[in-house]
């Protein structure tokens, strides 16, 4: 007879989804999984599989629910360019307000990983792929309401916003103050 699951699945990948973000695939042992989750070994491994499966599942739960936050700021706003400048403004707020300055996730896991890792680096294309066509479908929308300049390449804009992205968690983890932040999410929204 198989032995009961008695932990919360989500919650056990909250704290490893943490710990991957801190410390990298790399500086992460089996034993810091062990210690952050509570769990053994056996059950990390029957229940998750190797450290790899692990990662690779912390990765796609960072991403649902990051997913979920960007859909929130299409509900919240009455305009497209609004929800980008709101999503943008989001985003520089919790750079701000974070004291670890741990940057982004799947930001540490491209430079990290996605040059030695093919199933990473396909993991971090779609995810490229997703961001940039939530950002083209808001910036076409934009554009039909001329909240956006219409002679501009929706495909292009959207593009520069997700490199823009990228450089700003990565700026984050290293800007002295947070004034730079902020300098830099008003350079790009000033493009739409």
């Amino acid at each position: 007879m198989p032995k009961t699951v008695l932990f919360n699945r989500d919650e056990v990948l909250e704290k490893v989804t943490d710990l991957f973000w801190r410390k990298g695939y790399n500086g992460t042992s089996m034993q810091d999984l062990v210690d952050t989750t509570g769990l053994n070994r056996s059950s990390l491994y029957n229940s998750f599989g190797d450290k790899y499966q692990l990662y690779m599942e912390s990765l796609s739960h960072y991403q649902c629910h990051q997913s979920e936050l960007w859909q929130n700021y299409i509900k919240q706003q009455e305009s497209p360019k609004a929800a980008l400048i709101n999503f943008f403004q989001s985003i520089r707020d919790g750079l701000m307000e974070e004291q670890n300055h741990n940057g982004c996730f799947l930001a540490n896991c491209t430079s990290e990983l996605s040059s030695v890792d093919p199933q990473v680096h396909e993991f971090l294309v779609s995810n490229k792929e997703k961001l940039t066509s939530f950002f083209t479908s808001l910036i076409k929308k934009a554009q039909q309401q001329n909240e956006i300049d219409p002679s501009k390449d929706a495909k292009a804009l959207a593009l520069y916003l997700f490199s823009s992205i990228q450089g700003l968690m990565i700026t984050s983890m290293i800007a002295k103050e947070c004034s730079e932040i902020q300098i830099i999410t008003k350079q790009i929204l000033n493009n739409l």
